[in-house]
């Protein structure tokens, strides 16, 4: 179907050529359809900077399933969106104030027409940067997410995510930041470079006055998890961290986190079932004794959930296609968590 709309598309010459050269930002809503069974879909697209887009496409009936495109590209009439590498694409082509395509996650293929209601809504959060300096170290400006709303100070997260994770560690910080809590996303790099880095952008984000000082924790995941380990036992202290994906099968995986015991740090710890890149139980096993057992402290694995924290999508027993879910209780308890420090 998509062949054959380029193909018609490329041949409009004259004023729709000229309309459509420029973005089709704006607020798109619709639906994806797949074996008889539709899912809402909302595309917000903004035009950041000439030629720059970003896009932010989230499912109403599934909330958690919301996400921030790592690309984004137009060439008219054609858009490309991609939430990570082995993620969720959309291609489509632009037909005036309509998006006319497919939508391709994991296996399925779904269609889809979206149109056009108007601009893009405000995001929830306020999208800054923090300056951060490190002695020797040319200044880093990193992306701030602040919660766009009446209290005066946040609890907040430090976001240290090796290459591969950055996607997921972006999607965390507007989830979070939609309800209530700060997040400071460091670059790929300081995952490989040591605790310099994330422990100069703790204390920067403390001194911030939207900022709770006395709540603020750090966030890692997989290959990231060590450097937080490392982090959280320099001053200043962090009031918390979260880790998911822990390589902790082994006595020797295990030791670096018996930092968080040693300095009484609560951890909030997360393996999904189905991620074969790490032991899930035999991690989590000794993972909890290296944490302590101190108060806050938990150590959870989710069964039949896939690493992005997902409940794959199946045809249920009536024939029905049910669309893949968000594991609420990752998403919620990930929330409920952070408020409760």
């Amino acid at each position: 179907m998509l062949g054959v709309l380029l193909s018609a598309c490329s041949g409009n010459p004259g004023e729709s050529e000229a309309a459509n050269a420029a973005p089709p930002t704006g607020h798109y809503e619709g639906a994806i359809s797949y074996q008889g069974s539709e899912l809402r879909t909302a595309l917000d697209l903004r035009e950041v900077r000439p030629g720059q887009l970003t896009a932010t496409l989230s499912f109403p009936q599934l909330p958690g399933l919301e996400f921030e495109a790592a690309t984004a590209s137009y060439q008219a009439p054609q858009l490309r969106l991609e939430e990570a590498p082995g993620g969720i694409v959309v291609q489509a082509v632009r037909e005036g104030d309509f998006l006319r395509g497919v939508l391709n996650w994991d296996s399925v293929r779904a269609d889809f027409v979206w149109v056009r209601r108007g601009e893009v809504p405000a995001p929830g959060f306020r999208d800054t940067t923090l300056t951060v300096t490190v002695p020797g170290q040319p200044a880093q400006r990193l992306r701030l997410l602040l919660p766009d709303d009446t209290l005066p100070r946040h609890p907040a997260l430090v976001l240290l995510a090796s290459a591969a994770d950055g996607s997921a560690a972006a999607r965390r910080a507007t989830h979070l930041a939609r309800r209530g809590i700060a997040a400071l996303l460091l670059p790929p790099a300081a995952a490989d470079s040591g605790a310099v880095l994330p422990v100069a952008a703790l204390a920067a984000l403390r001194r911030q006055v939207a900022i709770d000082s006395g709540r603020v924790g750090y966030w890692g995941r997989g290959p990231a998890a060590p450097r937080v380990a490392e982090a959280a036992g320099q001053q200043p202290q962090p009031g918390f961290a979260v880790l998911e994906a822990v390589a902790a099968a082994t006595r020797a995986e295990a030791a670096p986190y018996q930092v968080f015991s040693r300095q009484r740090i609560p951890v909030l710890a997360y393996y999904a079932g189905l991620d074969t890149t790490v032991q899930a139980a035999a991690s989590a096993r000794r993972l909890r004794p290296a944490l302590g057992y101190r108060r806050g402290t938990q150590v959870q694995v989710l069964a039949g959930v896939t690493p992005d924290f997902r409940r794959p999508g199946r045809t249920g027993p009536d024939g029905q296609w049910q669309w893949p879910q968000p594991a609420t209780e990752y998403w919620n308890g990930l929330v409920e968590w952070l408020k409760a420090r």
